[in-house]
């Protein structure tokens, strides 16, 4: 949080649930912005851009069950821009039972080593809403086509 930037209070008002598919990796990529919508440089300031500030961790929750499903950590590909991304992999989709579960984001910065939340809206939100959809890859190839072939049944 950028606290010399005045923080407006918006409503959400479209929001929608990340969808994730089973039977394929999901990929998701992380944009870490500051209340003023403006990317956040997460490198060390007057180094190395490639040096990462701060850890920044990804966690599926059980709501239901109030457990931590899997956590990943968010590699970045441009950290001056705040962009990262990680892959949940089609194992994991494939285990989890129910419909709905939430994502939720932490950050900790490598000097102080203490985590806090990192936000997804306007109003302090954390988690995001995770929809777990049936997909139909499959693994299987399908069969190879057979010649057909016409019988004549003759005469009625």
């Amino acid at each position: 949080m950028d606290t010399t930037i005045f923080t407006t209070r918006n409503r959400k008002v479209y929001s929608s649930p990340i969808k994730l598919y089973q039977g394929i990796n999901n990929p998701l990529q992380v944009i870490v912005k500051n209340q003023d919508q403006k990317a956040v440089d997460l490198s060390i300031s007057g180094s190395d851009p490639v040096a990462p500030a701060y850890y920044v961790q990804a966690c599926i929750q059980d709501p239901v069950n109030k457990l931590t499903v899997v956590c990943y950590d968010v590699d970045f590909s441009d950290l001056t821009k705040g962009r990262g991304s990680f892959v949940i992999e089609k194992a994991v989709v494939d285990d989890l039972e129910q419909r709905l579960y939430k994502l939720t984001l932490s950050i900790e910065p490598l000097d102080t080593s203490i985590k806090a939340p990192l936000y997804v809206d306007d109003n302090f939100g954390v988690p995001l809403d995770l929809m777990i959809l049936p997909a139909y890859w499959s693994e299987i190839s399908p069969a190879p086509d057979v010649e057909q072939s016409v019988i004549d049944g003759g005469a009625i």
